[in-house]
């Protein structure tokens, strides 16, 4: 939920960290702070804003320091103001500490903090005293951060910068933080991107990991499992993959980008794919486990399970507990996770240790990532908006393909992957970018939509009422629209709109269902292949076999966009979300 990046080393941090932590503002963007060690003590400076407006204000540029940590905060815990900026100071100034988490004892652990003077409302301050507490009674740094890490509960992950030390030390438990090697000094850090223009050498770092930062080495210990291995990978993307280029969003980019991403597929080996499915071929059930877009990913997974002969059912993290009691050692799981740090997933992981585990999911070595059997990587690159787009169309085309093979069904898999390619380049021409802008121009003064569809097409009315929330703040409601005659048609009237997406297989049945919404005075935009009589406006989508979706997701994304621009919000970082959901 927040983003952390560190420096230590023989060059100026500022530069580095400045660069870094604009790469990591898709975190958290409520306020921004810095704690920079210097030869008088350590420097604070800390504001709520936008990072670069803080930057500016306090002149943060003009430091210099071969020691430092950056943060950028999205609040869980406290409210937006000040004083609950990160870094967090002890009562001596001796330390100052960053985090990214939930400390679910806080209260019990401050209250026995009782001669400390807390200046915040927020649970990381907790860290500092904790340490401060364990420096005043003798103990060395690394010491002191190793019994605070075993006194707190939940996931948290933190650095803290010692004045009295040469070295950064860190602790990782839950929220993701990585370890980049560089050649005059080293990175810790939420995310790759944030210093994979100054090195692609990188430790994806476990639970339980104590990281003791110098500026010419580093040396990790786990505190959990002393049988953790530390190798040091080599990233395979570059710096641009999470860079804007020409495009104004990371949004329209990261659209975008799914035309040449989908292209790519037609030359993958699919042997993670074949793992899989001999997974689930035998399975007595498959779970599909996601949160947000990824639940909606599962969703179009289970179903093609389900068509390919498989017993699969979808299922957001945090309700698999309602399903303890019936999960059988049979039962094959796949995890779908943009982040791989997914708070509401990494919770249930207990309730499938017996089980075999399958992850979709976009970032090598996350925690999510190294606890499955089978690693499937959907190879999208870095997903900076916070509504994710091209996270989303991959792991629905993995799950589906997982499903096609399990069934024998590779050639016709491939035939539509193909198929989907090849009509790709059809679907963004002039006329259908302008129905969008239409289209969006119309939703924009609204205060509620809906989104209606049958089967999988009610599938991408979720996806798409996810997106347009997200990003404009219209309310968005997703109903099917089989059911939409029980209820709902009594908000029907003539200032009302519904987004309808009609696919072959459901057009006559959805057809007839929107004539009910028209005769009651409603406005129908379509999304089809096919313009009907009973749209008001239509926007044609392409064919794409089994992969249909992946064309009608695009067409819901961009009309989000476009709505969200001509409401004058910033898509990529709308209010009061952030990207990794790494909380409960």
């Amino acid at each position: 939920m927040c983003g952390i990046i560190a420096y230590n080393g023989q060059d100026d941090a500022v530069p580095y960290l400045l660069e870094g932590i604009r790469n990591l503002e898709y975190r958290g963007y409520d306020s921004f702070g810095c704690a920079l060690d210097s030869k008088v003590g350590i420097i604070i400076k800390k504001d709520i804003g936008k990072v670069d407006d803080v930057i500016n204000k306090y002149k943060v540029q003009n430091l210099s320091s071969n020691k430092a940590i950056f943060h950028t905060r999205w609040a869980t815990h406290g409210g937006v103001k000040t004083e609950n900026a990160h870094p967090m100071i002890d009562c001596t100034h001796r330390i100052a500490v960053a985090h990214n988490g939930i400390i679910e004892n806080w209260a019990e652990l401050k209250e026995s903090l009782g001669g400390h003077k807390f200046i915040s409302d927020t649970d990381t301050e907790v860290l500092s005293h904790l340490i401060e507490e364990k420096l005043n009674k003798g103990a060395d740094i690394q010491t002191a951060v190793k019994d605070t890490f075993k006194q707190i509960k939940g996931s948290s992950s933190f650095i803290v910068l010692d004045k009295q030390s040469e070295d950064l030390v860190a602790v990782k438990k839950g929220s993701p933080l990585v370890l980049g090697i560089a050649k005059n000094g080293n990175f810790l850090s939420s995310d790759v991107p944030s210093f994979v223009r100054h090195t692609n050498k990188v430790v994806y770092l476990s639970d339980g990991d104590m990281v003791v930062l110098g500026k010419k080495s580093y040396s990790i210990t786990n505190l959990i499992n002393k049988d953790v291995k530390h190798e040091v990978s080599t990233v395979n993307f570059s710096a641009k993959h999470a860079e804007k280029g020409d495009y104004e969003h990371f949004m329209i980019k990261e659209i975008m980008e799914q035309l040449g991403l989908m292209k790519n597929l037609e030359s993958t080996d699919f042997k993670d794919v074949i793992q899989a499915a001999a997974l689930v071929k035998n399975a007595k059930l498959v779970y599909l486990i996601g949160a947000g877009t990824s639940y909606h990913a599962a969703m179009l997974g289970a179903k093609a399970l389900r068509e390919n002969g498989i017993n699969a059912v979808a299922v957001q993290g945090q309700d698999l507990i309602t399903y303890r009691k019936v999960i059988s050692a049979d039962d094959v799981f796949i995890i779908i996770s943009q982040s791989g740090e997914t708070a509401d997933i990494i919770n249930v992981l207990p309730l499938m240790s017996k089980n075999k585990k399958i992850g979709i999911i976009n970032s090598d070595g996350s925690t999510l990532a190294k606890e499955v059997d089978v690693f499937i990587p959907i190879g999208a690159g870095p997903e900076k908006a916070v509504a994710s787009t091209k996270s989303f169309t991959l792991s629905g085309v993995y799950s589906t393909l997982i499903a096609m093979f399990a069934a024998g069904r590779n050639e016709d898999a491939i035939h539509d992957l193909k198929l989907m390619n090849m009509n790709m380049y059809n679907l963004l021409v002039p006329s259908v970018l302008s129905a969008i802008d239409k289209a969006a121009e119309k939703i924009k003064g609204l205060e509620n939509v809906f989104f209606l569809g049958r089967d999988s097409d009610y599938i991408m009315a979720l996806e798409g009422a996810l997106k347009l929330k997200e990003v404009s703040y219209i309310h968005a409601e997703a109903i099917d629209a089989a059911t939409f005659k029980h209820g709902p048609l009594a908000l029907i009237s003539d200032k009302v709109y519904a987004v309808a997406i009609v696919s072959e297989s459901n057009r006559n049945d959805t057809l007839y269902n929107l004539q009910e919404v028209k005769a009651r005075g409603g406005n129908i935009i379509g999304i089809s292949d096919k313009n009907e009589n009973v749209f008001d406006m239509f926007i044609r989508t392409q064919e794409g076999g089994s992969f249909g979706f992946v064309m009608q997701s695009i067409i819901l994304q961009l009309l989000a966009y476009k709505t969200s621009i001509l409401k004058g919000i910033n898509p990529d970082r709308p209010k009061n979300l952030a990207k990794s959901v790494t909380v409960k």
